[in-house]
């Protein structure tokens, strides 16, 4: 990327950690010009270091994570009761005595959805053959006063509404009322010229305060089994029975301390200073707690957190300007977290879930994450690097999916280096509101149960995703409110197994298209583009 009108070579080239990064003129030829192969001997030898590399970087926060889920289990699977709504499904179709495959209900379900990505994906490869729109269509507004809106995007992915289903109801209205809200503040701030910020009204610093608030709030709700947890690491024998959990809590907690002292150490090399790779590890781990808890609790399947990372909340409160340029170039070659949409600490909780139910060993789970991490990374590069090399990265064939990254990140870093800044006090008011906001919420859920706003529908709001999925949304809300009103709880679990059959349909069919664009090598029809 680096060119004489940039200036990337001169500005932080000499900052960047050679053993994170590639910077053999030679490989990375065949890399972004294709016609090559990641098989050679000279490319693997530069390449292996380098995954190996990352692949501990990873390996370390999978083990964070791990451990993380390990204190979480008890408090929030058995004493507060989460329903993990996107286990049920697995769980559904594992389970002998549940009869989910000879529920009629389920066979509806899955052949809606089935029957409309079979149709779409007829209609993908034979224009002609009609088709209904369920991905995905963005609208702009020209006339006043949508227009004050800018757009909407709508659609109907059959999953999506059978997945939301089965969020809770106040968890439905709440996130639905809060983004309601958020567009309305945006088109009056419009409307009135009072709108001299792109960023107003600052909902991803809303939602980092609201992140941090809600965190502790959950801290202080399960104090009692977090301290109970916390003295087990400084006793032989546990005063809570861990027999049954997938690590003892004593190593759970040595292991957690550990783990982000080796991941704030690797920081350090990768260039951050001690201070700073401290915090940051600590910063990091916000996000993926709360976005495990919203997972648990209502089940969303996108948790797309675009700017709610340390990052950010680092340079909002330090300004780029005392950062540096060393620190600066560490933060933006370590993004393990440009959105959290890959997150793994919630999939994480959820199997400790399906475990407990299905009589699977947790220890055993345990082994079969870390494995699967292991696998991840390595299958990851593998994969990338086999086309990139073929193909090469730069050749416009992967959309800019293959260097678009590097351009935003690196792009960003020259401005943080051309156009310092200090500490922005207007998005640390908003967190403050946001983190305040969250504890109002939180206290009123304590005192008021009946009240239909719930804290998490807040902090969803600010999912880059939900922009995506209001319709859904809506469309589960009323469907859900309906069948709890007039037919009750009954009438509820009843409509269950369809909703859940749509999810199934319309993930096979999409799988079946996935395949076969693999087989066939031929462009498919996308469920969920």
């Amino acid at each position: 990327f680096a060119t004489l009108e940039n200036e990337f070579k001169d500005l932080f080239w000499e900052y960047i950690p050679r053993w994170l990064t590639v910077s053999d003129t030679k490989a990375l030829r065949g890399y972004y010009e294709g016609d090559s192969s990641i098989y050679l001997a000279e490319n693997l030898k530069v390449w292996i270091p380098v995954i190996l590399a990352w692949l501990l970087l990873f390996m370390v926060l999978g083990f964070i994570f791990l451990c993380l889920n390990v204190i979480l289990r008890r408090q929030w699977t058995e004493r507060e009761k989460l329903t993990y709504p996107i286990a049920q499904l697995p769980l559904g179709m594992t389970r002998p005595v549940s009869g989910f495959f000879r529920n009629k209900r389920m066979w509806i379900g899955f052949g809606i959805a089935a029957g409309i990505s079979l149709l779409n994906g007829i209609s993908f490869l034979y224009p002609a053959m009609p088709s209904l729109p369920v991905t995905r269509r963005s609208f702009d507004f020209v006339e006043r006063p949508l227009s004050f809106y800018g757009g909407a995007t709508v659609a109907l992915y059959p999953f999506a509404i059978g997945v939301m289903f089965l969020m809770p109801l106040d968890v439905l209205f709440s996130t639905a009322f809060f983004y309601g809200l958020y567009r309305n503040e945006v088109a009056v701030a419009e409307a009135f010229g009072w709108r001299t910020s792109a960023d107003f009204p600052y909902l991803n610093e809303q939602t980092v305060g609201a992140f941090i608030a809600l965190g502790i709030c959950l801290f202080w709700i399960g104090r009692q089994h977090f301290m109970a947890v916390f003295r087990s690491a400084f006793k032989r024998k546990s005063e809570l029975d861990d027999s049954q959990e997938p690590l003892p809590y004593r190593f759970a907690m040595w292991g957690f301390v550990l783990g982000l002292i080796l991941f704030a150490f690797l920081l350090n090399r990768a260039g951050m200073s001690l201070w700073l790779a401290s915090t940051f590890a600590v910063l990091f781990l916000i996000t993926p707690v709360i976005t495990t808890r919203i997972r648990a609790e209502s089940g969303i399947f996108v948790h797309a957190y675009h700017h709610q990372a340390p990052r950010y909340m680092l340079i909002d409160a330090l300004g780029t300007r005392r950062l540096g340029t060393q620190n600066l170039t560490s933060l933006s070659i370590c993004f393990f977290n440009r959105d959290y949409r890959p997150q793994q600490m919630p999939h994480q909780l959820e199997a400790f879930k399906i475990a407990e139910q299905a009589n699977i060993s947790q220890k055993r789970m345990v082994a079969a994450i870390l494995i699967a991490v292991a696998l991840g990374v390595i299958l990851g590069f593998g994969v990338q690097l086999r086309y990139f090399y073929k193909f090469g990265a730069d050749s416009g064939r992967f959309n800019e999916w293959s260097t678009g990254y590097g351009k935003e990140f690196f792009g960003r870093l020259r401005n943080w280096i051309y156009l310092p800044t200090n500490t922005n006090p207007i998005k640390l008011l908003f967190m403050g509101i946001g983190f305040s906001f969250m504890v109002m919420l939180v206290y009123m859920r304590v005192k008021f149960f009946w009240l239909p706003l719930h804290p998490l529908g807040y902090v969803m709001a600010g999912n880059g995703e939900i922009g995506d999925l209001w319709v859904p949304l809506l469309i589960c809300l009323l469907l859900k409110w309906l069948i709890l009103k007039y037919g009750g709880i009954r009438s509820y679990r009843r409509a269950v197994p369809f909703f859940l059959g749509l999810v199934l349909g319309d993930y096979l069919m999409g799988i079946t298209w996935s395949l076969l664009s693999i087989a066939l090598n031929l462009d498919m029809y996308q469920f969920y583009p």
